[in-house]
């Protein structure tokens, strides 16, 4: 059957806040059926709350069922835009940058490997590249056969990944979470439809989730140290603090970084800085620049900064960190107020004017694959602690401020 009444999924469509005292997300049930007082997990930040109300267009209702569009209220103000999914916690659809799909060709133009392309699926709308076409249908036969690309009316298996992670469920069980369709970026045409297979896998994904059982073994256990987080913020004169730089590639990031590491130390603070750049000449030298590797790069730079965070130092973090789920990965390990997102805020334009690496050329030319901002997306944050405009400000002005609500935050002390 096409309709799922088991698997609850309701992408956001729309959020409603007419006034300060509601809050209310609109949208059609995909599937499954959820009643008010139910948990439910927002995807892809994975944050949870409890259906406060289920508004239909006439009147309120006790439950909301697949095909039903609604406005669904939580009890919890959480950050929730147009294009994430309510889904229950036991029954978790994938969440996934790498899947397999079966794709019927419906351009003129063939598929193009090298052209990202859009993918909208539910109410989602994210870029993706097609990596492989791993086989061609001969429609008439019912056979494979090899191909490197797809032409119209073609259908095909190949291999995407997505710009950021998609809450998706396989075709077979789930029509309208397993369906998608492709659109050109520069036409906006519908060049291709999609039914998801699944998650991709991998031959050398093997070797890392045996690398994860590994680390995660039963027999490994955690050291005991005496000496606790406040011991040390109480010797350091100030608490601990994870301080997050994003922004473009030649916003200011390391400059603002280095500045605030100087002017914290002349007050006698413990600072500790981990550089994007310095990181991958180490520890994360083994990683690429795709969309899972920066995560990656992200997760090991977020476990450092908390092991520095947990003995009273203030670690201050400069990385590029293009997704939001990964910069929330990092919020998620330290507790409140100790994780200071700062977007240091500076137009493209001005990035390319002072692209002190040479990077940008070198992007633009082709010679670097996935650079953000040029092929690859960045998505600025929804709610930082500070946002700096590193293009307008001078950088001794944005240090003050950066001072300063640290200071407010009880981070420092207020200087005499």
């Amino acid at each position: 059957s096409d309709r799922n009444l088991i698997d609850f999924r309701f992408p956001v469509q729309m959020v409603i806040r007419p006034n300060q005292n509601f809050r209310g997300y609109a949208g059609r049930v995909a599937s499954g059926q959820i009643r008010q007082g139910e948990e439910v997990v927002v995807l892809p930040s994975g944050k949870s709350s409890l259906i406060k109300a289920i508004e239909h267009p006439d009147q309120s209702r006790e439950q909301a069922t697949a095909g039903e569009s609604v406005v669904i209220t939580l009890e919890d103000e959480l950050d929730i835009s147009r294009g994430d999914m309510l889904v229950r916690r036991h029954n978790l659809p994938h969440l996934e940058k790498n899947f397999d799909a079966m794709l019927c060709w419906l351009s003129e133009t063939p598929l193009d490997p090298q052209i990202t392309y859009l993918l909208k699926h539910t109410t989602r709308t994210v870029r993706v590249q097609i990596e492989a076409v791993q086989y061609q249908i001969d429609v008439n036969q019912l056979t494979r056969i090899q191909a490197g690309n797809l032409r119209l009316n073609e259908i095909g298996r190949v291999s995407l990944q997505t710009a950021m992670p998609l809450a998706f469920d396989a075709y077979r069980s789930n029509h309208l979470t397993g369906s998608f369709i492709l659109i050109d970026p520069i036409s906006n045409h519908t060049v291709a439809a999609g039914m998801i297979r699944g998650p991709s896998r991998r031959i050398e994904e093997l070797s890392s989730e045996r690398s994860a059982q590994a680390y995660t073994s039963p027999n490994v256990t955690r050291s005991f140290n005496p000496l606790t987080r406040p011991d040390w913020e109480a010797r350091n004169g100030h608490h601990a603090a994870v301080i997050w730089f994003t922004g473009l590639s030649g916003a200011g990031k390391s400059t603002l970084a280095i500045r605030l590491a100087q002017a914290l130390f002349l007050r006698n603070c413990q600072v500790v800085t981990l550089d994007g750049d310095n990181l991958r000449h180490g520890l994360c030298g083994d990683l690429g620049f795709s969309a899972r590797d920066r995560s990656e790069n992200i997760r090991r730079t977020g476990e450092v900064a908390k092991l520095f965070y947990e003995q009273g130092n203030i670690v201050i973090c400069t990385l590029i960190s293009p997704f939001r789920q990964d910069r929330e990965f990092v919020r998620s390990l330290i507790p409140k107020p100790g994780f200071v997102e700062i977007f240091a805020r500076c137009d493209l334009e001005i990035c390319r004017q002072r692209d002190p690496k040479g990077l940008y050329k070198k992007a633009e030319s082709g010679e670097i694959p996935e650079f953000t901002g040029i092929s690859s997306p960045y998505e600025e944050p929804l709610n930082p602690e500070l946002i700096l405009d590193s293009g307008q400000e001078n950088p001794e002005t944005l240090i003050q401020a950066s001072l300063a609500y640290l200071e407010v935050q009880g981070i420092l002390s207020q200087k005499a």
